[in-house]
């Protein structure tokens, strides 16, 4: 019985070690789609913020051309008094607006990357854990068979 309980019990012991290898594999790639997620998410969002900061632009040359044509119309220099201070107003506030949103471009890449390393360093953990895994599977199986 124990000729035939012998290689059974290697082979048994050798395939749990490869799954537990191959599972650490696994659990490594899945991570390392989570970082390439991230990183796309990250590159998604600093997209949609630099093209918030676009608009704000757009919208102040706007908001500067209206003032200037209103004040034009209605016999006022354009560029001094209430119609000078309206255009500096608009010009902070769509600079504030442009600055956030470069800002937050900035914050997304950068948050993107964290997460990405995170979910890296999480796939090399597993992958180093599943060695470790089939280390102790086979130690416990070389043990187990010479006690047969």
């Amino acid at each position: 019985m124990a000729q035939v309980a012998a290689p059974l019990f290697v082979a048994t012991t050798a395939i749990s070690a490869v799954g537990a290898l191959q599972a650490g594999r696994a659990q490594q790639q899945m991570y390392n789609a989570q970082a390439a997620q991230a990183e796309l998410k990250g590159r998604t969002e600093a997209i949609a913020y630099k093209q918030q900061g676009a608009d704000v632009l757009r919208n102040l040359n706007e908001n500067l051309a209206a003032t200037i044509a209103r004040a034009a119309s209605g016999g006022v220099d354009p560029t001094s008094g209430s119609a000078a201070v309206l255009q500096g107003y608009a010009m902070s506030e769509g600079m504030r607006e442009r600055n956030q949103a470069a800002d937050n471009a900035l914050m997304a890449r950068g948050q993107a990357t964290t997460q990405a390393s995170q979910y890296i360093m999480a796939g090399k953990n597993a992958r180093t854990a599943s060695v470790y895994q089939a280390i102790g599977t086979i130690g416990a199986g070389a043990y187990a068979f010479g006690q047969l």
